[in-house]
């Protein structure tokens, strides 16, 4: 991989991640000014976690309040997650843009359900009109390929969260059509497939360590965006 081309990833996953943290602050209550935390006044800049970390003790510069530690993390995972699809799609500028947009989107989607256990129509519906765009100007997955898939992932969530009787939020059901959307037929199978093995392996840890019981409800679309994830890496590369 070009030093170039990784300096490169690395600056733009750093971006990403600190507007990722910025969504994930303001995102969950912006219908309501008043709940929104201090941070949210800050610009989003000023939300970055890496610089302030050793030059103001761990605060924003601006509202002197403390940086959740959920932001440095997002601050490392999501530029080393830019750095693989670098790596993977370094011959093919494009789809590297397009990977990168989907991956800072799937981070977000997974901090903001870890923190609020909303997956947030905010985020789907301009992700589900840039998804079907996308399709158009560079496959795969094609238009028709696209909007198959986000039909048999919507359909076939629908179907297990009306079986399940609640096990699955309707943000889940979503969001399987907005993976649908990007991943494309027949793609969305293995990804879905995957988020569902990886949420099956987490519940049964879970279990297994008295952290939750039978009735316990967990964040689900992390393990869908996982799932996501890993078939774009496949899909794309």
């Amino acid at each position: 991989m070009p030093l170039d081309l990784m300096a490169g990833s690395l600056i733009a996953g750093w971006l990403a991640a600190v507007l990722v943290n910025w969504c994930a602050d303001v995102l969950p209550d912006w219908r309501r000014p008043q709940q929104l935390p201090a941070l949210a006044a800050c610009t989003w800049l000023h939300c970055a976690t890496l610089p302030w970390r050793l030059l103001r003790g761990g605060r924003c510069p601006r509202c002197g309040q403390p940086l959740a530690w959920r932001s440095l993390a997002v601050e490392v995972a999501t530029p080393l997650l830019f750095v693989a699809f670098g790596w993977r799609l370094a011959g093919d500028p494009l789809h590297l843009a397009i990977a990168w947009l989907y991956v800072a989107f799937y981070v977000a989607v997974t901090v903001i359900d870890l923190e609020t256990r909303r997956v947030l129509n905010v985020m789907l519906a301009p992700a589900a009109v840039a998804a079907v765009a996308i399709s158009f100007l560079a496959a795969p997955p094609a238009p028709t390929s696209a909007l198959l898939g986000g039909g048999v992932g919507f359909g076939l969530f629908f179907v297990l969260g009306v079986l399940g009787r609640g096990a699955l939020g309707f943000g889940d059901v979503k969001l399987a059509g907005v993976i649908g959307l990007m991943t494309g037929w027949p793609g969305v199978l293995a990804a879905l497939a995957t988020g569902a093995l990886l949420g099956g392996v987490a519940a049964l840890a879970l279990l297994a360590t008295g952290r939750a019981t039978r009735k316990s409800k967990i964040a689900y679309a992390p393990y869908l965006a996982a799932g996501a994830v890993i078939a774009l890496w496949g899909m794309l590369g």
